[in-house]
């Protein structure tokens, strides 16, 4: 997971409570496909959910996104001296198994993240320096830290099988009636824990000691996010998992992957702050406040 794959969760945690209210599971009554649907955001959210739904019910749904900016939300790049740099969303988690396949599915191509050694400071000195040899990186985090960074990288990669999850259940169209349900199942009273504590309270609880913290957790947090240790456990996960290999990006920018599947969703993109959601009681149907741009 990835900056990117953060900001693509909730949006699937939406779309699946949206099929919930359409077929849940032990129901034996289907309602009809609805004929209209409305998306806020055309970021990797939006874009994703549109996709998806085009899918699910077919050709003859009308789809409508709703954005005030641009297409792609934080998946955005700026332009230095005529060279495009990815400035949002930057890098994808080799596990993101969504993006893999829009990449796949749009005829997008990849690029795999590539950076210089790194240093960690604290301020005085740096307490940290990489080697390009790996061997020697491990003997100097052995002998600065002992095995933390060891255990550190197991817990982390425990918290993605138990995520992983989430594409079995969504391959059998399985929809919760709750964000809090779904964590649940994913990963039991942890996930739904990690909700309610910081980063720094889990990993004390862990017993990782403050210098590891301050040195290697709180740089990755500031590198990804530009916070510490006071982030939600569950965010920090995600940025922790953002320091692993094997990370890639999008040939030209990921926000292409949001423009693609707009496209292939065939979904009518209209410029606009949405500023109030109406429901009609009696038609069971939703009203849009539109501010145009």
């Amino acid at each position: 997971m990835s900056r990117t794959a953060e900001e693509l969760v909730p949006s699937l945690l939406g779309l699946w409570l949206l099929l919930c209210s359409w077929v849940c599971p032990g129901s034996t009554e289907l309602q009809a496909p609805p004929d209209k649907i409305a998306i806020i955001g055309a970021g990797i959210g939006g874009t994703s959910a549109a996709y998806y739904l085009r899918q699910k019910f077919g050709k003859d749904v009308k789809i409508d996104l709703f954005e005030r900016g641009e297409v792609g939300g934080r998946l955005a790049t700026t332009a230095i001296q005529g060279q495009e740099y990815e400035a949002g969303g930057s890098v994808i988690h080799p596990l993101n198994l969504h993006m893999k396949r829009f990449v796949k599915d749009l005829g997008l191509s990849t690029v795999q993240s590539s950076g210089g050694l790194i240093g960690v400071s604290n301020g005085k000195t740096l307490v940290f320096e990489e080697s390009s040899w790996f061997i020697i990186n491990i003997i100097k985090l052995i002998w600065q830290y002992g095995f933390q960074p060891l255990r550190m990288h197991m817990w982390v990669e425990d918290v993605l099988d138990k995520f992983m999850r989430i594409y079995r259940y969504q391959s059998h169209d399985y929809a919760f009636s709750s964000v809090e349900n779904l964590l649940h199942s994913l990963g039991g009273d942890d996930f739904l824990g990690m909700l309610n504590r910081t980063i720094l309270e889990t990993l004390q609880k862990a017993g990782f000691s403050e210098k590891f913290l301050d040195e290697m957790i709180v740089p990755i947090n500031r590198l990804n996010y530009g916070q510490g240790t006071g982030i939600n456990s569950f965010v920090g996960v995600v940025s922790l998992a953002g320091a692993d290999s094997g990370l890639w990006a999008v040939e030209g920018g990921n926000k292409l992957v949001c423009s693609r599947l707009l496209q292939a969703s065939r979904s009518n993109l209209i410029s606009g702050s949405v500023m109030y959601i109406e429901e009609k009681t009696r038609t069971k149907q939703t009203a849009l406040g539109l501010c145009p741009l």
